[in-house]
């Protein structure tokens, strides 16, 4: 149903509740019960029933003391009004009306949020959206995100990709086509949800009239001569840099270079598409299975459907998997806030949102001084960023009830963090989400179509509930914060004197004994790739000193090939210092893999280190590895399974070879032999991949940095199969900071598998206490588990 939202708005900001779920959100007034008197541990309590919808009521819950609250104490309140009238919702007030806490619960888990007066309405809009369409049927209510269809939605997603992809013309490489249609409609998605937002030139139909308008022309050129330039002349540019050729797209965002020329684009410069698959998507955004899954909080629905096609990866249980992570981010979040504020963590102690709710000077102050600048999350296998988005959530609405709070509070320290938060954007939402991308969500993942998907599924989280046009103004540049690389291999730390020793024997051999005084250390690389980064990422005028005029696209673009040259001068020196490693620390030679005889030995070379594609941690995250020694929260669902030659994982990374020799995947596991032999081509691809594959079987078992992979016997460390898992494991915890959490979805064989007795003695020892494992809302038995531990 539609409502006011700018009534609800107002409402919710002055905590007029009755108001707003009777006369907006279109509740009912109560027919009978309409208050409920309890004690709970020894103190009187009286709820207040304030509208209802079929069974599902809402009951407000004033406070004499915020600082009574507690997890046992909303529970305890829970119960006994759910047991006269179930499905509750329970909102918390305090005598001033200034906060809430709004808590409910689900089969085996209980959630709370808060919203303070004075706070940005932010991700609220998508909360009161699903009270005002909620239907009796839906069971609970729920605030948090629910998994749509998933199946469905999977795969009308497939149907979509596929016929973009299809359709395009100008790459030949399938696996490229596919990745550039996926970077395409999540462009249009983001497009897509401005337009209806009202912001492209005030026009709610602004794509579908540019396309009817382009085949009024002449059919088949809305891609060339609407689409190109509308992201790389329009979106991509300041308003008064835009040329004038272009004034056809009207008054629409600045949102920087999410929508500048792609590398794809670069590389393939005669890319074309019909308006065919175009249309397609203009009447699928318009479904209502579309419309529920575009709304904000119900991203991950669309994040996981990306994965799955993307990776082609079978998931047995989306929509499980979907409603799980909220839970689990919110485990990890709750625990790390309560430690770092050194209070209680017990099942009767006050959870972070009661915390947050209380409001004291204190904990604020501690919260926006010490844990929020030094916080930072990873997810070192993060896909499209489902769970990076449940994060950026749930820390969006952390920022947001700090502001609220510091609204009400008269302290003079905490009044100047606030100005600085208020005074650094014309948008407060833009404000919380640059800090929150600067001060540390961060992910990294093999696959480069996944990667730029999770730096488009991110973005989507504020566009999605961005009012304003200056709330996305530009987005967020996240280049820097998701990563492509191999997780596994690289360095955690910089050997920075062999670092500077390759670059003096380098310019030795070149015959210039003067130059080593001038070559650029590791130090005055990393010095001058974060000074260049910081321009970049505050949109700085530096060259305005120099030169007056120079368009600010120009500025960006010439700091950002200062990062990538020195980027890539830095990887190709940690590159040969792994080289070294691999093969004079650990003695490893590369095995090249025979049709029919045992393997080639021969010596190893930067080729084949190169094609490991290694992620150097200590390098690209060295701000957050010197500041803090690791990570402050790490979040996973790493890849499982035994770490072996798969035939998925070959017909992947050789699509475009598979398809040419019209294999297929079940085919070739059961006549592989035959295959291989008949088939030089498909032979040469195989071996390489196997090859590959024991190199990186040879680290694992040789490397220090995953010395718990297997038991040991006599003093001896055992070969057995590794587990892709189990090595994500012992990496998250070198990469963990102290006081850290990590919290991994994972499959549960660590627990009792005698393979794993020295990994899981590892995590046991070196952590608090002992390993936790839980899923919350899944039914026992389950082959998945959520297990996290606290580091010491």
């Amino acid at each position: 149903m539609g409502f006011d939202m700018r009534w609800a708005e107002t409402c919710l900001q002055s905590l007029d509740l009755v108001t707003l779920f009777q006369d907006v959100l279109g509740w009912m007034a109560p027919s009978e019960g309409c208050a409920i008197a309890t004690r709970a541990f020894n103190h009187p309590y009286r709820a207040h029933c304030i509208a209802q919808r079929g069974h599902a009521r809402i009951w407000e819950i004033r406070l004499n003391r915020p600082d009574v609250l507690s997890a046992k104490l909303k529970a305890r309140l829970y119960q006994t009004i759910h047991k006269k009238h179930p499905q509750p919702l329970l909102i918390f007030t305090d005598r001033q009306r200034c906060r809430s806490l709004w808590y409910w619960q689900r089969v085996d888990s209980h959630h709370s949020l808060v919203f303070v007066t004075q706070q940005p309405f932010g991700a609220w809009s998508a909360r009161l959206s699903y009270l005002a369409e909620y239907a009796p049927a839906w069971g609970r209510l729920d605030l948090q995100a629910q998994p749509v269809d998933c199946v469905e939605f999977t795969s009308q997603l497939r149907q979509q990709l596929g016929q973009l992809s299809d359709s395009i013309t100008g790459i030949e490489n399938s696996c490229d086509r596919r990745w550039y249609a996926a970077v395409l409609l999540q462009r249009l998605i983001i497009v897509h949800i401005l337009q209806q937002r009202g912001l492209l030139d005030n026009n709610i139909w602004y794509l579908h009239n540019r396309l009817g308008h382009s085949q009024q022309q002449q059919p088949d050129i809305f891609f060339q001569q609407v689409l190109r330039p509308l992201f790389t002349q329009g979106f991509a540019l300041p308003a008064l840099e835009r040329p004038r050729s272009v004034s056809w797209i009207g008054q629409v965002p600045y949102l920087g270079d999410v929508f500048y020329t792609h590398p794809l684009e670069q590389r393939y410069t005669q890319i074309n598409i019909t308006d065919a698959p175009f249309e397609s998507i203009l009447v699928w955004f318009e479904s209502p299975l579309w419309q529920r899954v575009s709304n904000s909080w119900l991203v991950n629905t669309m994040g996981l459907a990306f994965e799955q096609i993307l990776t082609d990866e079978d998931l047995k249980n989306p929509e499980a998997m979907a409603g799980e992570q909220g839970p689990c981010c919110d485990l990890v979040i709750n625990q790390f806030m309560l430690r770092q504020l050194s209070l209680e963590t017990g099942p009767s102690a006050p959870d972070f949102w009661d915390i947050l709710f209380c409001g004291q000077a204190n904990h604020l102050r501690q919260l926006v001084q010490t844990i929020l600048p030094q916080f930072s999350v990873l997810d070192p296998a993060c896909g499209v960023g489902t769970l990076l988005v449940e994060l950026q959530h749930q820390l969006v609405d952390i920022y947001s009830v700090i502001i609220g709070q510091l609204g009400h509070s008269p302290h003079s320290q905490l009044d100047i963090w606030l100005k600085g938060v208020q005074t650094e954007n014309s948008s407060l939402l833009q404000t919380i989400y640059r800090r929150i991308f600067k001060h540390g969500l961060y992910g990294v993942d093999i696959n480069p179509a996944v990667v730029d998907s999770a730096r488009l599924q991110l973005l989507l989280g504020l566009v999605a509930i961005a009012q304003h046009a200056n709330d996305v103004e530009p987005l967020p540049n996240l280049d820097f914060n998701i990563f492509k690389g191999n997780s596994l291999v690289g360095f955690i730390r910089v050997d920075e004197a062999g670092f500077d020793r390759l670059r003096a024997a380098e310019t030795l051999l070149q015959g210039n004994l003067l130059q080593p005084l001038a070559a650029e250390n590791y130090r005055t690389i990393l010095s001058e790739k974060n000074i260049a980064l910081e321009h970049y990422r505050s949109r700085a005028y530096l060259l305005e000193e120099l030169q007056q005029g120079i368009p600010h696209y120009a500025q960006l673009e010439f700091f950002r090939e200062q990062i990538n040259q020195l980027d890539a001068q830095a990887q190709a020196k940690l590159n040969e210092l792994l080289l070294v490693e691999f093969s004079q620390t650990l003695g490893i030679q590369f095995r090249a893999a025979q049709l029919i005889k045992a393997p080639r030995k021969r010596l190893l070379g930067i080729e084949d280190i190169v094609g490991l594609q290694p992620f150097h941690w200590g390098y690209h995250f060295n701000h957050v590895l010197e500041r803090t020694h690791g990570f402050s929260v790490i979040v996973s669902r790493s890849p499982q399974g035994i770490f072996r030659p798969t035939a998925k994982e070959f017909f992947q990374q050789f699509c475009d070879l598979t398809r040419k020799k019209n294999l297929d995947m079940r085919t070739f596991k059961t006549a592989k032999r035959s295959l291989l032999n008949a088939d030089p081509d498909v032979a040469k691809a195989w071996l390489f991949y196997q090859s590959q594959h024991s190199l990186m079987t040879d680290y694992f078992y040789r490397s220090p940095q995953y010395e718990h992979q297997g038991p040991l016997l006599k003093g001896q460390r055992q070969r057995t199969q590794l587990r892709r898992h189990w090595l994500f494991m012992e990496r998250c915890f070198h990469l963990l900071a102290p006081q850290g959490i990590c919290g991994l979805l994972v499959s549960n064989d660590i627990k009792d598998s005698p393979r794993g007795m020295a990994l899981r003695s590892l995590l046991e020892t070196q952590t608090e206490n002992d390993l936790h494992m839980s899923l919350p809302d899944t039914p026992q038995g389950t082959d998945r588990c959520f297990l996290w531990f606290y580091k010491q």
